[in-house]
């Protein structure tokens, strides 16, 4: 009997069965994921147990999981962890051409890792007028290229570019220029403090609870290792600055 002829009764009970197994078809599904990424991340702690996973996701890879480590590292595995690629993803398009599906993803993660961190623990240079661009800067206050950076500020704000600023003592946490940037999260004018110690001049000693440590962290565990190391607000990295004319360029703004 077709469909057509079915009582409203037995199209009901149709369409229960169907349901039913619909159900049993994504709770089957979700459990076969569940026990792959169980079984790549056992495997993975046999070879060594020190390794920390982050998480175990299907990849876009056709038979392929993404594994994350908390480091930052992917590792690209079968389901059976038997075979692993490490290194980056890329989709190849006619549109696009080779698009880095990982770097994507991370710049994702940047994003709202970034956006995470209050306003009150950045020092903060707003655009003048309308805003067309926002960066975080990990900053060091004895570094060459960040002094230049920092001169240029006014030229950046009056193209709209909003500048946040992060602590990134490259001398590491306790050394003489993080107790100084430390002063300047602390004193009670930080964006009027942090411009004195760019110009090469001493920050009077002030102590506080602040957040120079912890960025420093957070700037190592984004793959920080220079400064200025610059982040659009997309999460994308720009390694240096150059010029005002190259960083606008990058951004997508017209003066």
């Amino acid at each position: 009997m077709s469909d057509k002829g079915l009582s409203f009764t037995g199209q009901s009970q149709l369409l229960s069965k169907l349901l039913l197994a619909l159900s049993l078809s994504i709770s089957f599904s979700t459990a076969a994921v569940a026990s792959v990424e169980q079984e790549i991340t056992e495997k993975i702690k046999l070879i060594n147990e020190n390794i920390q996973i982050e998480s175990v996701v299907v990849s876009p890879w056709p038979g392929m999981y993404e594994v994350t480590l908390i480091s930052g590292e992917v590792i690209f595995s079968d389901k059976n962890a038997q075979y692993m690629v490490v290194g980056q993803m890329f989709q190849l398009s006619r549109e696009n051409g080779f698009v880095n599906l990982s770097e994507q993803k991370n710049q994702l993660k940047v994003k709202a890792v970034l956006a995470a961190v209050p306003a009150s623990e950045q020092i903060i240079y707003p655009a003048a007028g309308a805003e067309k661009a926002v960066i975080t800067v990990f900053t060091d206050i004895d570094c060459y290229y960040c002094q230049k950076l920092h001169k240029n500020i006014p030229k950046l704000q009056a193209s709209g570019v909003t500048i946040k600023y992060m602590a990134f003592p490259r001398a590491g946490v306790g050394s003489p220029v993080a107790r100084q940037m430390e002063s300047i999260w602390c004193s009670d004018d930080p964006a009027a403090a942090l411009t004195i110690a760019k110009s090469k001049r001493e920050v009077p000693k002030v102590e506080c609870d602040n957040p120079v440590t912890a960025q420093f962290q957070l700037g190592h565990k984004l793959g920080v290792n220079a400064t200025p190391t610059i982040f659009t607000e997309q999460g994308v990295k720009i390694a240096g600055f150059a010029s005002v004319e190259n960083l606008l360029a990058d951004l997508g703004v017209k003066e």
